[in-house]
């Protein structure tokens, strides 16, 4: 196995737990998923609620950006382009999908007036940290052609994504923790 397909690996691998991880939080929050899907300013009662409604704004957007990015890359690799322009248009979507996460995550918390979390300000700034290494890559691999930044790449992009997919399971198992508690 090579490390590229190492990387690829993982990289579907996490994708699949921040999948999971957003499965888990609606199941543990099944009082109030109505609220969580459709609520507003109105179902946040307290710094518990804005911090549930924040850590699901997140968990969701980073599902749902992440696996339509992944869906999308197949195609955009498919495409009958000279390699450049290939690499060009590739870097530049994968930039603006971790843009389009960054937006939706803080449209989606103005639009609901809630507060961001600390959970949402880590999602988001590992957002600015992937769309930095993403134009960094677009530069290097798709307009000078050079291949030295790949290892580095691969490493910043699982490096945010572990650590995404890490803060985005904190309510799931702080709930987890928090019913043990009232249990004993």
């Amino acid at each position: 196995m090579t490390v590229n397909e190492i990387f690829a690996a993982l990289g579907y691998v996490i994708i699949g737990l921040q999948s999971l991880a957003v499965v888990v939080f609606v199941l543990f929050s099944y009082q109030k998923a109505s609220q969580l899907f459709f609520g507003g300013r109105k179902d946040i009662n307290s710094e518990a609620d804005a911090f549930m409604h924040s850590c699901f704004i997140t968990a969701i957007s980073v599902a749902v950006i992440h696996f339509s990015t992944s869906s999308l890359r197949d195609l955009i690799l498919a495409l009958e382009v000279e390699k450049m322009e290939l690499r060009q248009i590739y870097y530049f979507f994968l930039f603006l999908m971790e843009f389009l996460f960054i937006t939706c995550v803080f449209m989606f918390h103005k639009i609901r007036e809630c507060k961001f979390s600390q959970v949402a300000r880590i999602a988001m700034l590992m957002g600015l940290v992937i769309c930095a290494n993403q134009i960094v890559q677009f530069y290097i691999r798709g307009v000078q052609g050079y291949d030295f930044y790949m290892p580095y790449y691969k490493g910043i992009i699982l490096f945010a994504n572990v650590v995404t997919l890490f803060v985005i399971s904190v309510y799931p198992v702080m709930s987890v923790l928090r019913q043990r508690k009232k249990q004993y």
